[in-house]
């Protein structure tokens, strides 16, 4: 048998074992283990101790008026005005678990505005002046390429 402390396949023997759910053979090969390995006697002496603490324990008894006093809490709670329920709802233990999840939200948001900054659609001053500058000098190169024809017709020769 291979020690079932140190394998992961075998550990359910030694749940098994202290659960008393063993057959007698696998029980009496176990307990054969048990003589020669210190890690599994130990372990089956603590898991024993703890199922018997667990035979002993008795729960305490729920009072007579459990239900009554149960149903009042309950209803006070349902009579309680609109904004204390929404006090309670907002308390910061309930919101408290999606807080990493709002934070991991807000850094993958910054991160792609940043990455990806608003382009402006609407020319701006200086761009619609540059751009009345560029006009202007189109219609001046096509005024002197004009010219030029004009100058090459009249002196074919040249």
């Amino acid at each position: 048998m291979n020690c079932p402390s140190r394998t992961q396949e075998n550990l359910g023997i030694l749940l098994d074992y202290v659960a008393g759910r063993l057959d007698s053979v696998n029980a009496a090969s176990f307990e054969a283990h048990m003589a020669t390995c210190p890690e599994c006697a130990e372990f089956g002496r603590r898991q024993a101790m703890v199922w018997d603490a667990l035979d002993v324990w008795e729960p305490a008894p729920v009072s007579l008026d459990f239900n009554r006093r149960l149903w009042q809490r309950i209803d006070v709670m349902e009579s309680a005005p609109w904004y204390r329920r929404l006090a309670d709802f907002m308390r910061f233990t309930s919101w408290k678990p999606a807080i990493p999840l709002t934070a991991a939200a807000l850094v993958i948001a910054a991160g792609f505005l940043f990455d990806h900054p608003a382009r402006d659609t609407a020319p701006s001053a200086p761009t619609a002046s540059m751009q009345q500058t560029e006009v202007d000098q189109v219609q001046q190169t096509l005024d002197d390429i004009q010219l030029l024809h004009q100058f090459d017709a009249t002196n074919p020769g040249s």
